[in-house]
C-alpha cells in the first residue's frame, strides 16, 4: 500500500528523496535478466517474498496458513496469465481473445492484471525520462526490474497486513479499498497545485523518512507529469486503472479481504455470490 502523503499548497514543495530497494534474481548464463524472464518470474512472487525474508515454504503449508499462501501462490499465477495475454497482443491489434483459463474464478483477476501491466509501461515511460537519475546510480537498471521490485515491494507490504509476515492489521475490504482510492485521488487532484523541487535537487539513494520503491515511483512520475503534457496523460490513465481495479476489488463478491488472526485461525471478510468457501489471495479471498 501506499504511504499517505498529505497534499501541500505551497508553492514550492521540498520532498524527501527515496530509497529504491531494487529486487534481483539469478538466471544461470545470463548477466542482466530480460523483461520476459521478469514477466515469467512474476507468477512466483510469493515464493521470491518468503524467502526474502528468510521464511522456508515447508513452514508455511500446515492449517490456515498453508491455505492462505496456497491462495496467493494460485492468484499470482492467474495474474501472470493475464500479464502474458497483454504482452502478446501489444503489439498486435488482431489478438482480442483472452488468455486460455482452466477456471472462471481466473477472469476475477483481469483487473488485477491489467494494473501490474500498466504499472510496467508506466516504470518504462519514467525510465526514457529519467528526471531523478535511476538508470546513472543504478547500474543496469531496467523497467522490468523497477516493475518486479514495485511489486514484491507491495505483496511483501500485503503479507505484513494479513499476518504471514507480521502482526494482522487489517480492517476490512471495503474499508481498504476506500481509503487507498482516497489517497490516490488526494496525490493526484492536488498534483497540479504542487511543486517539485528541480531534479538535481534529489539525490537518488538518500533517505529522509523511509524506504519505498512505490512511493519513489509516485514521486518521480508526478514530477515528470507536472513538466511534460505527453506524460500526464500516460499517468492519468495509469491513476484510472488503479482506481477500476480496486472498484472491481470492492464490489466483486468473489474476492474477500483474508487474513491470519492473532491465535492463528484464518479470519475471511465474507462469502462469495454462491456463498461458497473462499481463499484469499493478495489479501483478498476468490472462489473457485
Amino acid at each position: 500500500m501506499n504511504h499517505k502523503m498529505h497534499p501541500l499548497q505551497a508553492e514550492k514543495v521540498s520532498l524527501g528523496t527515496y530509497n529504491l530497494i531494487i529486487q534481483t534474481f539469478d538466471i544461470k548464463g545470463k548477466e542482466n535478466p530480460s523483461r520476459n524472464d521478469y514477466i515469467q518470474a512474476f507468477k512466483l512472487l510469493p515464493d521470491f517474498v518468503l524467502k526474502a525474508n528468510r521464511i522456508l515454504i515447508s513452514e508455511l503449508q500446515e492449517r490456515d496458513l498453508g491455505v492462505l499462501l496456497s491462495s496467493h501462490r494460485d492468484a499470482f499465477k492467474a495474474i501472470h496469465k493475464w500479464l502474458v495475454h497483454f504482452d502478446s497482443t501489444e503489439n498486435n491489434s488482431f489478438l482480442f481473445d483472452p488468455p486460455k483459463l482452466p477456471s472462471d474464478w481466473e477472469l476475477d483477476y483481469k483487473p488485477h492484471g491489467k494494473q501490474s501491466w500498466a504499472l510496467l509501461n508506466l516504470c518504462r515511460e519514467i525510465l526514457k525520462r529519467d528526471q531523478f537519475g535511476w538508470k546513472e546510480s543504478i547500474k543496469h537498471l531496467s523497467a522490468a526490474e523497477l516493475w518486479f521490485s514495485c511489486e514484491f515491494e507491495r505483496l511483501e507490504n500485503t503479507f505484513k497486513t494479513i499476518g504471514i509476515l507480521g502482526t494482522s492489521s487489517w480492517r476490512g475490504k471495503h474499508s481498504e479499498c476506500d481509503a487507498m482510492s482516497k489517497r490516490i485521488d488526494d496525490n493526484f487532484n492536488s498534483l497540479l497545485s504542487r511543486r517539485f523541487a528541480e531534479a538535481c535537487d534529489f539525490q537518488a539513494h538518500q533517505i529522509q523518512s523511509w524506504d519505498s520503491t512505490e512511493e519513489a515511483i509516485r514521486v518521480h512520475a508526478e514530477k515528470i507529469a507536472q513538466q511534460d503534457i505527453q506524460f500526464s496523460v500516460i499517468y492519468s490513465k495509469y491513476i484510472k486503472i488503479r482506481k477500476q481495479a480496486l472498484r472491481s476489488v470492492r464490489n466483486n463478491p468473489n474476492l474477500q479481504f483474508a487474513a491470519l488472526e492473532q491465535n492463528g485461525s484464518l479470519s475471511v471478510g465474507g462469502k462469495g455470490k454462491r456463498g461458497k468457501s473462499q481463499k484469499p489471495r493478495k489479501g483478498f479471498c476468490k472462489q473457485k
